[in-house]
């Protein structure tokens, strides 16, 4: 299993930075049905960095083993996107509660959960890339690689953002998690699965 081979044991120094990062190889811009730059995420020594359109910082992701701390522009502590085991988990700025997690299903599905443990999100594997589906099996939106783009679509199968670098469309998928408003968040948790999925 690629994620697997990726690491080594779990520790707060393992894998070093380096190691951990090597996965995002270069940047990744995100545009709109429009054509115009949304944000970007760049590859960074020790992480990565969210920026917008005019390449203004709005996050920073540092990686210490198998945890990635998202501090905002002006420095402050927003989460933590933690891999342990195969499974994605977000954290609180004080790691005190445990907010998200995203899990595999052993069929290329993957269940997405609140801290409690209740599904909010299912994560549906298609031969285009990916489906994701409310707790009733709504669809709400699909994640779809064509062409050499990838793309996610609304319910009503309508562009939100895409790009044409290379991204899983399992890391792409983190976008369509609704559950916060959270830009730097919803980037954070994608850009931990690029770097546990190469």
């Amino acid at each position: 299993m690629p994620a697997a081979a990726s690491q080594a044991p779990l520790t707060a120094e393992a894998p070093d930075a380096p190691a951990a990062v090597a996965g995002l190889k270069a940047k990744i811009k995100f545009k709109h049905d429009d054509g115009k730059t949304a944000f970007s995420v760049k590859p960074e020594d020790d992480g990565a960095k969210l920026v917008d359109a005019d390449e203004k910082e709005i996050a920073r992701f540092k990686v210490s083993g198998a945890k990635l701390k998202i501090k905002d522009a002006q420095n402050v502590v927003l989460g933590y996107v933690i891999y342990s085991d195969g499974k994605y988990k977000v954290e609180n700025a004080d790691q005190s509660q445990e907010l998200w997690k995203l899990q595999p299903q052993g069929d290329g599905d993957w269940k997405f959960e609140d801290g409690e443990g209740r599904l909010i999100y299912k994560l549906m594997k298609r031969e285009y890339g990916y489906e994701i589906e409310d707790g009733n099996e709504n669809s709400l939106s699909k994640i779809k690689l064509k062409d050499g783009k990838t793309s996610l679509r609304d319910s009503s199968d309508k562009t939100v953002v895409s790009t044409k670098d290379q991204v899983s469309t399992l890391a792409f998928a983190c976008l369509g998690l609704e559950v916060t408003d959270s830009p730097a968040i919803k980037a954070a948790f994608m850009t931990m699965v690029i770097f546990h999925s190469r």
